[in-house]
Formats: structure tokens, sequence, C-alpha cells
């Protein structure tokens, strides 16, 4: 079949993507003369066992977040597009699988795959490597002093096979910069992280609190222990006075004014442990988040001293981090994954307050 273009195939975590990501993309597209470039993200589960093996699973990023990173870049390039073709499919992913997927998007393009000069090595034991060779080439970025023909002379089967290849220079700027190596700074506090990714990946990293400066994620911790339900606080909520504002949520889950005024002498612990016995209002699902909302508004406007404490968080993301699983009210520590359905509540209550 004639093709009519090329396509650049990139996959990888992209956990989070880097500036290294895109000029790898920018550098591959112009050695092989295309007309596109494709990011192929992994799914979440290979993500997550990634970082559980280094032994740092609250830094898997979400599916969605990846994307919307890789998205930034491509609207700064129109010739350039993310795909979510890995993470759709079911069951392992491989690279020949993968590409035969892109070619069905892209009939009438030839396409290359990126990869590094370090995969060269095991690439002929690549699942179904005869046919990924036969219907794709490969793109091999080259990192420094990596020797592509001491590789390939010591290598029967990428000797009779070189021909489907192309090798290209990693630029030397960004040879070194890897997602590993920005987890790391950021682990470090090292500001300087920053110039590893592009400002719209850094504002959404910022944005969902993965800027350890810029967040607050441990509301145990005793200088934010006041951003907790747990928190000792007169809360009048409904015509009911609590010491609590966990007392008051848990309340209001209740049928009956005499079930709720059974959390008024209840202390936060003891609260949540009753509310997960009564038996909940009917349309409780539909009401909650506005009634979280309301007894932490109640919380802070009704204590100026927590409201004072509150603004002086200034501009940081309040994350409710937990290593107890809840991943709608906060964010598990352990994955980093959760809606942080609290924290949001906590910084709009903040905006109101401030202004």
């Amino acid at each position: 079949m004639e093709t009519t273009g090329r396509i650049v195939v990139m996959g990888g975590s992209f956990n989070p993507p880097t500036v290294a990501h895109l000029r790898l993309m920018e550098t591959a597209m112009e050695a092989a003369d295309a007309s596109g470039g494709v990011f192929v993200p992994t799914a979440h589960e290979y993500v997550a066992r990634k970082m559980k093996r280094q032994r740092i699973p609250q830094d898997t990023l979400s599916e969605d977040t990846r994307l919307a990173m890789l998205a930034t870049f491509c609207e700064g390039d129109a010739r350039l597009s993310a795909s979510r073709i890995q993470m759709n499919r079911k069951g392992r992913a491989y690279d020949f699988e993968m590409l035969e997927d892109v070619q069905a998007e892209h009939p009438h393009d030839e396409i290359l795959f990126v990869v590094g000069s370090d995969k060269l090595r095991i690439l002929p034991r690549w699942h179904r490597i005869d046919e990924l060779l036969d219907q794709f080439r490969v793109l091999v970025a080259r990192r420094g002093g990596d020797d592509l023909e001491q590789m390939r002379t010591a290598s029967p089967y990428l000797t009779r096979r070189w021909n489907r290849f192309v090798a290209f220079d990693v630029p030397a700027e960004v040879s070194d910069i890897s997602s590993s190596l920005f987890r790391q700074m950021l682990h470090d506090g090292n500001e300087a992280a920053r110039v590893l990714v592009t400002p719209a990946v850094w504002e959404i990293l910022d944005r969902e609190g993965r800027v350890p400066w810029h967040s607050v994620t441990d509301f145990h911790d005793e200088r934010y222990r006041f951003l907790s339900n747990f928190q000792q606080a007169r809360i009048e909520y409904d015509g009911l006075v609590f010491g609590n504002a966990e007392a008051a949520f848990q309340a209001q889950k209740c049928m009956s004014e005499a079930e709720k005024a059974q959390f008024t002498n209840l202390g936060p612990g003891k609260s949540k442990g009753v509310g997960r016995r009564v038996r909940l209002r009917p349309d409780w699902e539909e009401v909650k988040l506005d009634v979280m909302e309301g007894v932490v508004r109640a919380k802070f406007t009704q204590n100026p001293g927590l409201a004072e404490r509150l603004l002086a968080t200034g501009d940081k993301v309040l994350v409710e981090g937990n290593r107890w699983g809840d991943t709608f009210w906060g964010v598990d520590a352990r994955t980093g994954q959760g809606q942080n359905h609290l924290g949001r509540i906590l910084m709009r209550v903040r905006d109101e307050l401030r202004a």
C-alpha cells in the first residue's frame, strides 16, 4: 500500500511527561521527515505496578491527568496528538498490537516507532518482533556514548534486520532529563524540578497538589490538624450544637431529629462509627456533598481563629491525604488516587472567607 505521510509513535508511562519527551518527539519527527506524532501513554495498571516496585505508589498519576498533560503538548503543535489506545486495551498491552491500532487510525501513513538505544539489546526478544519490523520501522534514539554499530554487530538478528532501523541523536540538552529524576527532585524539595517539565504540565501538577511546597497533604500533621473534621470545634448546624464537624456531618445521615441529637455529645471517632450504623435518609448520596460543604462552612465562619488559620494557608492546594483508602473525600496516600472532595470544599470556603 502506498503511503502519503509518516507518523512517529512514542509510547511510555509519561508519569509525568517532561520537556525531554516533547523535544525527543520533535527531533524524531525531524529525523523521519514525519507529518505527525502520536504520544501513546500506557494504562494505569502498568504505571501503578511500576511505581509500586519503586516503592513510590503515591507518585502514580491517573490516566486522565497524564493525558491532560500530553494534550498541552499538542495544543502548541497541531501535528501532535495523544491517544488512549493502550489505556482502552484489555489485558496486557504489547507494542505490536498498539502500533497496529495506530496504523488503523492512519491507514495511509507509514508508522515509525521510537525506541531508546538502551532497548536495542533486548529488542530481538520482543513480542512478535518479526511482524513488528515487517510492518513498521523503528526510530532509535541514541543517547550519549551508546555505540549503535557495536550493538548491531554483536547481534546477528539486528544485523539481519538493520534496514528497518533509523537512528537519530537525543538532543544533548535533554539527554539527562527523565520522569524519575523529576519525581526524585520533587521528593527532595528541589524547586529546580520545575524546569524539567513545561509550564502547562507544572500547572496541572500544582493544581492537583503534587508540588510539596505548594500543597498540604496531611491533615494529621500538627500544623494542619485544624483542617480535619476530627478537630474539636463548636459548630451549630441545623438547630443543633456539635463538638466537631464529623459529628455534625454524621448526624445529617439520620431520618429523625432524635437520632441526630445523639451526635451532639459524641467525639469525632465515635461519631464516625455510629454514623456507619444508622439508617440512612433515602437521598443521602444526592445531598452528602452539599451537607459536607455546609458543615465545613459553619465550622470556619463560626470559629474566627480557625478561619484565620485557614486563610493563612494562602493558595496552597489542600489535599485530604489518608491511608485508609478513602478516595471520595480525600486521596489515598499510598496510590495518589482520589477525588479529594473535602480538600476542594476547604479551598472553596477559603475563597469565600478571603472575599
